[in-house]
């Protein structure tokens, strides 16, 4: 049997190829990695965005910084509770938050700390509210809240 050769190979009509084959199984797993962590950045906050989104009264998937300027006892709905906090995102618009405490953990914010929200925005006449700030459950992207560098989702 011929020892195998590096050099490059022109049979069967395709382009040559001077690598063996595990280094070709590589470079291709790390050129998928590489294509599926392209759609993976990190939100940035963006309340101009929930602003506008408020304004057009549409629902958005948002991402939102800014200081807590109130804490809300915890609701209790179908979903189960509900931690409740409202964020001031600037141009006079502060935002409700609703933090399923079945989903994730209780975050602990204060008045006056400032936190990033990622989640989903409903313009709520007289109540603007982000929810879905858990883990994703499949019916709904993922969401998250991020205080003091660490999130809570």
């Amino acid at each position: 049997m011929p020892a195998p050769s590096h050099k490059p190979s022109t049979t069967g009509g395709r382009q040559p190829s001077w690598r063996p084959p595990a280094c070709r199984l590589l470079l291709g797993s790390i050129l998928a990695i590489a294509a599926l962590l392209s759609g993976c950045h990190p939100a940035r906050p963006d309340n101009q965005a929930l602003i506008a989104a408020l304004h057009r009264g549409r629902a958005a998937e948002v991402t939102v910084q800014g200081p807590i300027v109130g804490l809300l006892p915890d609701g209790n709905g179908p979903d189960g509770p509900h931690q409740r906090f409202r964020v001031d995102v600037g141009q006079r618009v502060v935002v409700e938050v609703d933090h399923n405490l079945t989903l994730a953990p209780r975050v602990p914010v204060t008045v006056g700390s400032t936190v990033i929200v990622h989640g989903q925005f409903e313009p709520d006449p007289g109540r603007p509210v982000i929810h879905y700030t858990h883990h994703p459950t499949g019916a709904h992207e993922g969401g998250w809240i991020q205080l003091n560098g660490r999130r809570y989702q």
